[in-house]
């Protein structure tokens, strides 16, 4: 028997189940507000979204998270730097755009058709 041993920076990457319920919800606001780079995408991660912080704090708290809750998860999905990218630009209020790419939180797949990714979407997260 094999044992697979992942170190702490592999476990720390690795989404919580309360990442994972707030990254589909940020799939869906992806699905229905978001754009993807091709008319007709191959892949899910091809599918986006400009967003800012306070933008996803309120999508949470819109489905009943308290925002403290919402900012911890959000901030912590940020700190893990795979989600939301860093955009230079802002929006005219002055806060950060960050570019959101739909994120696969449903299996083990790496690959994603970007069909795939609109079923699993909604269906939502197990």
């Amino acid at each position: 028997m094999e044992t697979i041993i992942k170190t702490k920076k592999e476990q720390d990457m690795r989404n919580t189940e309360n990442e994972k319920k707030a990254l589909h919800l940020v799939n869906q606001s992806i699905f229905d507000n978001g754009w993807s780079w091709d008319d007709d995408p191959e892949h899910g991660y091809e599918h986006w979204e400009w967003v800012t912080l306070p933008q996803m704090i309120e999508l949470l708290v819109s489905e009943g998270w308290s925002i403290k809750s919402a900012e911890g998860t959000i901030g912590s999905i940020v700190d893990k730097n795979r989600v939301f990218t860093d955009a230079e630009d802002q929006t005219d209020e002055g806060e950060k755009l960050f570019i959101s790419r739909w994120t696969n939180v449903y299996n083990d797949k790496i690959f994603i058709s970007a069909k795939e990714a609109e079923t699993l979407t909604n269906k939502g997260v197990a």
